[in-house]
């Protein structure tokens, strides 16, 4: 029995195993979703230098440029057309009020099994029956999602707008990467502040390149050099001897 051969063996399932342990957790998130219904994915905003929707545990609601924890969501399907979208790490939910602000909302899943009745009393919660059994959030997270020509999505508040005009109140981000106000007459669904595309691929992978050489011009051996070539010796034309005429001028004078 080759000793040295069994124990790599066991040294490399060992190490097989241990890899396939080692499961990220964005991986079972996007797992989950898939069998659940749930979208989990990032929403990337062309505008600018390019962002990522996010939403921090304190309630802000802004972009960042490099994807982060922060910046995975899950998409939820309310009704036909009708989504809510929550971030994963945060556990809130994205709202927008009567003003047009983007939020996140304070009472989570969390906050439910606690029994936080104050919370709750000053707005109320409806359960959403389906995927979200048991998620409490309110009608301000509710967003309209529809698909642009150029494969970008845009979200538009469900029961806020412009009760005027008509005009809906949209998710969007500025060039900066901060939450801009839905209620903006600038935020419309052809600017592409207000453009999202859902990024399902969770994992950052760094672009990387290569060059590629040619070993037959590194081994072609280089020439020696070519000697000098001596000067050109200069022709010397012979003198023609010239015989020089002068001439006489006569000045021309005017008289009368």
């Amino acid at each position: 029995m080759n000793v040295p051969l069994y124990l790599l063996t066991v040294a490399h399932l060992i190490c097989a195993a241990a890899g396939a342990e080692h499961v990220s957790l964005e991986r079972q998130l996007l797992e989950e979703g898939i069998s659940s219904g749930r979208r989990t994915c990032r929403l990337y905003c062309r505008v600018g230098i390019g962002f990522h929707l996010q939403i921090h545990p304190d309630g802000r609601v802004n972009g960042s440029h490099e994807p982060n924890q922060l910046s995975v969501l899950e998409l939820f399907a309310v009704s036909q057309g009708v989504i809510c979208i929550k971030g994963v790490y945060s556990n809130r939910f994205l709202a927008m009020n009567k003003r047009g602000r983007l939020y996140a909302t304070q009472l989570g899943l969390s906050a439910v099994r606690r029994g936080d009745r104050r919370a709750s009393s000053s707005r109320p919660h409806r359960p959403v029956m389906g995927a979200l059994a048991g998620e409490w959030f309110t009608d301000d997270c509710k967003f309209r999602e529809r698909f642009q020509e150029n494969s970008y999505n845009t979200y538009a508040s469900l029961i806020h707008r412009n009760h005027r005009t008509g005009r809906d109140w949209f998710v969007a981000l500025n060039k900066r990467g901060k939450a801009k106000m839905g209620s903006s007459p600038r935020v419309k669904s052809q600017h592409v502040s207000t453009h999202f595309l859902p990024r399902v691929d969770l994992h950052d992978k760094s672009e990387r390149g290569f060059t590629i050489t040619e070993r037959s011009k590194e081994r072609r051996k280089t020439p020696p050099p070519l000697p000098p070539k001596p000067p050109l010796a200069k022709a010397v034309l012979p003198r023609i001897p010239t015989s020089r005429t002068q001439v006489k001028y006569w000045p021309k004078y005017r008289f009368g």
